[in-house]
């Protein structure tokens, strides 16, 4: 990951967290699941699709489509564990350097043709080649060569992967990793039908009739540039007799509140809430909240004097009620952050305990107003002022603003002496800003690509263009080479030096976590069957149907 994949740094707090891009709208229907010509449910999106193409994908909207109409070797259950999509046996040898993976033989793409291992190596050669200008192709860092063809040093074709006749992936690493079919699961990792490219070519993706699909869904309607279209059930996928739903229908909703009001009004049945709407239905047996795969921090500019003192860093966090946070001022079922991660990316092999319990350390996340002030006054004699001065950067946006305002009154006010100034700005100037080193504190959150804790902690490593803070530490740096080094493959110990990291972190104040992203979200109760993956929220609808 790195800055210029500004997707995943995401430098405000504010707005409403759309679960994959979209929001819910449901059509209800008084016919049984089985009568399936009924089956149809409505949904919005906040903008529009920006391409079909999943080397060219960046957008959730667009990622969302794209786990509806097409199909890769694995997808992600509701615990974020990858099982059998296209793949049917997977096979790790090689002290876990080379993945052999068997395929479907039933796989169809929408235009009659068979997938097959070829399709896979076509769109992940297609996708790092530098010529494609993907904007994932860091996703494929730990397969052989990728990184040297990524940066036009070798020729696609040396690309770790290759087919064994038509059914058979073979997949040679340049390093273990524990997590990899995740990675496979993600939409980047997709086949792509070489036939359709060729057919279309830098066209192919900019709109429903230069598309091909191998999913759950085909999508229709979507010209390129319209805000409305409708995925529609695929009878050539392969498992067309799970599928219930004949009818997806997308339009474009950029206002929340219209959106709410058009659910109010019942002419929408579901709905993602934001700001006072949070409120107003806590109690709604509607309400569901899914997981954002979203951790909420303040990162500190290291090279700023005032900003780089740890007492100081270490009393802003003992100063913040992170419960009057998330509850008044996020109030989306967002929760208190303890460390810097979120819960369900990973359970302790041994006792099952989720990783956020046993990296967090005591004394570095908690509300305690007495050892703040103390941290504050060890600060204040090191920095040898009475009188210090902070400035926050953050998003102009409402939320994000109010959310800065809080951690304004909650400093001065329980800091006596610290001044704190709220500089807001639009996201681009923000970005431009923090990764020129121009501020000294940054109200910000990272958004992870699958469940697993280096994907936060790995913004804090010395060498990351992410660590935008400058944070250095050869111990948290030597336990996340080990995770994914020596000790890639023992789960046990991986898992110990990724807790050694992420409390190495905490104890030196690296950042201050803040909050565990959450949305809320409205969804009648006839919808039922859909799959909401409890790390990202994610919602998968290829066995939804309308009760």
């Amino acid at each position: 990951m790195s800055l210029s994949t500004s997707h995943k740094l995401l430098l405000t707090i504010g707005g409403v967290a759309i679960i994959g891009g979209i929001t819910f709208a449901v059509k209800s229907s008084s016919h049984p699941a089985k009568a399936t010509q009924s089956q149809s449910i409505s949904l919005s999106t906040s903008s529009s699709i920006m391409t079909l193409d999943p080397a060219k994908m960046t957008d959730g909207v667009s990622s969302t489509q794209l786990t509806q109409i097409d199909e890769g070797l694995y997808r992600l259950n509701s615990k974020s564990q990858a099982t059998n999509a296209l793949a049917t046996k997977t096979t790790v040898s090689d002290g876990g350097h080379v993945y052999t993976i068997d395929l479907r033989h039933d796989g169809r793409w929408s235009n009659g043709q068979k997938v097959t291992a070829h399709d896979f190596v076509y769109s992940w050669e297609r996708t790092v080649d530098p010529k494609t200008k993907s904007e994932f192709t860091y996703l494929f860092t730990n397969i052989k060569n990728a990184d040297a063809i990524s940066a036009g040093k070798q020729s696609p074709k040396t690309l770790g992967v290759q087919a064994v006749g038509d059914y058979q992936l073979k997949i040679t690493l340049s390093k273990p990793v524990s997590y990899f079919k995740k990675i496979l699961a993600g939409a980047t990792f997709y086949p792509v039908s070489q036939q359709a490219v060729n057919k279309y070519g830098n066209k192919y993706g900019t709109s429903a009739a230069k598309t091909v699909y191998n999913g759950a869904f085909t999508l229709q309607g979507w010209t390129g540039t319209n805000n409305s279209w409708t995925l529609k059930k695929n009878p050539t996928y392969r498992a067309h007799q799970t599928v219930k739903l004949n009818r997806i229908n997308y339009q474009v909703l950029k206002s929340n509140t219209t959106a709410y009001n058009l659910y109010q009004a019942k002419k929408l049945d579901a709905v993602t809430l934001s700001g006072e709407e949070n409120v107003q239905n806590q109690n709604n047996k509607d309400l569901k909240t899914l997981a954002g795969g979203r951790i909420g921090f303040i990162q500190y500019n290291l090279h700023d004097k005032t900003a780089a003192n740890q007492n100081l860093r270490t009393a802003i966090s003992l100063a913040i009620n992170r419960k009057q946070l998330t509850n008044k001022v996020l109030a989306n079922g967002s929760i208190p952050a303890t460390s810097f991660a979120v819960r369900n990316m990973a359970k302790n092999p041994k006792t099952g305990a989720d990783f956020v319990d046993d990296a967090t350390v005591k004394g570095t996340t908690s509300y305690d107003l007495t050892a703040a002030k103390a941290a504050y006054h060890k600060a204040q004699k090191e920095l040898g002022s009475k009188h210090l001065t902070l400035t926050i950067t953050c998003g102009d946006d409402d939320v994000t603003h109010q959310a800065a305002e809080f951690i304004q009154g909650q400093l001065t006010s329980h800091l006596p002496g610290l001044k704190v100034t709220i500089k807001a700005m639009p996201f681009t100037a923000m970005i431009g800003k923090v990764s020129k080193g121009e501020f000294q504190m940054n109200l910000t959150s990272w958004s992870m690509d699958y469940a697993d804790p280096s994907q936060s902690l790995t913004i804090l490593t010395g060498d990351s263009n992410s660590n935008m803070g400058h944070y250095q530490s050869k111990t948290f740096d030597q336990a996340m080479q080990d995770a994914d080094g020596k000790d890639a493959l023992n789960a046990t110990a991986r898992y110990q030096d990724l807790v050694k990291a992420a409390q190495t972190a905490a104890n030196d104040q690296a950042v201050t976590p803040l909050y565990d992203g959450r949305s809320h979200v409205l969804v009648n109760s006839k919808l039922k069957g859909v799959t909401y993956n409890n790390f990202s929220g994610a919602a998968d609808y290829r066995t939804a149907y309308v009760k």
